[in-house]
């Protein structure tokens, strides 16, 4: 019974012995220090220069003179002489309607003029045969009036009768009325020539209308430009405010281009000053003529328009553009490659051996000697000769070790 309790007591002590054992004599690890990994990057100097900022527009050719003719009368077309972009002339005919009713009406107030004219010439012979008469017929009233006084002498006297008497009075009466109508005639000639004279006025404006619609049969240039487009045939019927075509200025093609808001405080400064604000688009030179009296809705910016400075290869109207607007020179700024920006306004510098973050403020672009497009990037965080990186690291965060390839 001993035996049997004892022998697995003896097996439990001499594994606990032994695992003691095993625990005190096993081998030592040694800990190995992991070396902390360095990220390897491009780096470029801080050099601060002064720089003229160039931005990148788009924007598309418009003109603020784009003509729409329209028929002014109830005509069909006879000619058309132009097609859509048709470059012509001013003054040149460019459509030609049915004159016949133009010309009719024409004649029939120049007939209508001729008539007045007659009438006023009337009215002034008339008057003048009045004044000649008035001296006659006032002759003859002196006569009858001695008459009438030799008939009441001689009727007192008993040679005369009373109805000899009475026909010397009567013919004396009829004598005054002729002479009455007479002056009435001449007093009223001034009237009738000013109601005369006002028919010839308004005859005279009817012919001018008259001779202004016939002009409106042919369509004219009213500018030098293009056609951009033409909306009738030959045979057509048109009718009062109908289109026959557009026409836009060639000489005053503008490009409106939206300028961004972080420019526009310095573009006011720079047309205030009276500063030149030059652009270029496909070694064309362009220049801020204007800035838009609005903003558009949902804008980040205002529209600017642009003239060409010369009048030679011009885009057509409405043509996409992509322009290059060239600001005042700025001092104190850097040049780094876009692959330096991190987000809208952060670069990375070396501190050290590691990354520190670094807001920026973007000024600008312009072309480097190799054509690259380059920001122009003005920071007070930044000191001349720093390395700024130029390498795009995902994990990108201050604090994190790198080194410049090349050290």
């Amino acid at each position: 019974m001993f035996k049997r309790v004892l022998l697995p007591i003896s097996i439990i002590v001499i594994a606990i012995v032994v695992f003691i054992t095993l625990k005190q004599t096993k081998p030592e690890k040694s800990v190995r220090q992991q070396p902390e990994k360095i990220w390897r990057v491009n780096t470029l100097i801080a050099d601060f220069q002064t720089i003229s900022p160039q931005i990148r527009l788009y924007g598309r050719v418009e003109t603020p003179r784009n003509s729409y003719l329209k028929s002014a009368l109830v005509a069909d077309v006879t000619s058309a002489f132009v097609l859509e972009g048709n470059a012509v002339k001013r003054g040149q005919v460019l459509v030609e309607l049915d004159n016949t009713d133009a010309t009719l009406l024409l004649a029939q107030r120049e007939a209508e003029l001729a008539e007045i004219n007659a009438m006023l010439n009337s009215e002034q012979q008339r008057y003048l045969r009045d004044k000649e008469l008035l001296i006659q017929q006032q002759y003859l009233l002196d006569i009858a009036d001695k008459a009438v006084a030799r008939a009441q002498k001689l009727e007192q006297t008993k040679l005369m009768s009373q109805a000899s008497l009475d026909d010397s009075i009567a013919a004396k009466q009829r004598q005054a009325v002729v002479l009455r109508g007479l002056e009435f005639d001449i007093q009223d000639h001034p009237s009738r020539l000013i109601q005369i004279r006002s028919q010839k006025k308004r005859v005279q404006a009817l012919l001018q209308q008259a001779e202004v619609d016939l002009s409106r049969t042919k369509i004219i240039a009213p500018f030098d430009g293009r056609i951009s487009q033409l909306n009738v045939s030959v045979g057509d019927r048109l009718r009062a405010g109908d289109n026959i075509l557009s026409i836009y200025d060639i000489n005053n093609l503008e490009v409106r281009a939206q300028v961004p808001g972080r420019y526009i405080q310095q573009v006011r400064k720079m047309m205030a000053r009276g500063d030149d604000l030059t652009a270029s688009y496909k070694n064309k030179s362009l220049k801020l003529n204007r800035l838009s009296g609005e903003v558009q809705m949902d804008s980040g910016g205002i529209d600017g328009l642009f003239r060409f400075t010369t009048d030679e290869d011009i885009p057509v109207l409405g043509t996409f553009v992509e322009i290059v607007l060239t600001l005042a020179p700025q001092e104190n700024v850097i040049a780094l490659p876009s692959n330096a920006l991190y987000g809208l306004n952060k670069i990375y510098v070396i501190k050290e051996g590691y990354l520190q973050a670094v807001d920026i403020q973007r000024v600008g672009e312009y072309p480097n000697s190799n054509n690259d497009k380059m920001l122009i990037v003005r920071s007070t965080s930044v000191s001349q000769g720093d390395r700024v990186v130029t390498t795009q690291l995902p994990n990108a965060i201050t604090g994190l070790r790198v080194e410049a390839l090349g050290e």
